[in-house]
């Protein structure tokens, strides 16, 4: 009888040890996640003193599109209003624009042999790689361009 009760010892123990190791690891399963410190207002630049991190568990990543990293969300703009401690849904958040409406930029044009720079008066609004129409501050003249990260326009064929 002794033999028999080492083994039943023996898979109490092996399932004792499954179980906590199992409950430590699912405590385990959790991953920190960027949120709001205050309200941002929808039209505010994300900065990271505006964000602190909260850890939510693995689970909820999976069911959910939010960020996960800082560096996903500072330096983007919110598109809503996000709320404190809340997780921020990965379509709340938009790039800047770098083309401003009625902010003047300079509009490069430039062909194989030819370079023109202007200054312009955007017509709308564009992120990065957005076309933008603006209107040339001597002639008037509409032009259209694509703006670029450095906040100018570049048109015609660069080389």
């Amino acid at each position: 009888m002794r033999p028999f009760a080492n083994a039943i010892m023996g898979v109490a123990l092996t399932g004792f040890l499954l179980v906590t190791g199992a409950t430590s690891t699912r405590a385990g399963e959790t991953t920190p996640i960027p949120v709001p410190k205050q309200v941002v207002y929808a039209g505010q630049l994300i900065s990271s003193n505006l964000l602190r991190d909260r850890t939510v568990p693995n689970s909820y990543l999976n069911r959910v599109s939010v960020f996960v990293s800082w560096t996903d969300v500072v330096g983007k703009v919110a598109r809503t209003t996000l709320i404190p401690n809340r997780p921020i849904p990965t379509n709340q958040v938009v790039e800047p624009d770098v083309i401003k409406v009625n902010r003047p930029a300079i509009l490069r044009y430039s062909t194989s042999s030819l370079r023109i720079t202007a200054e312009v008066v955007p017509l709308n609004s564009s992120k990065v790689g957005g076309l933008v129409r603006a209107r040339n501050s001597q002639t008037g003249i509409i032009v259209s361009g694509i703006a670029q990260a450095d906040g100018t326009i570049t048109a015609g064929i660069t080389q």
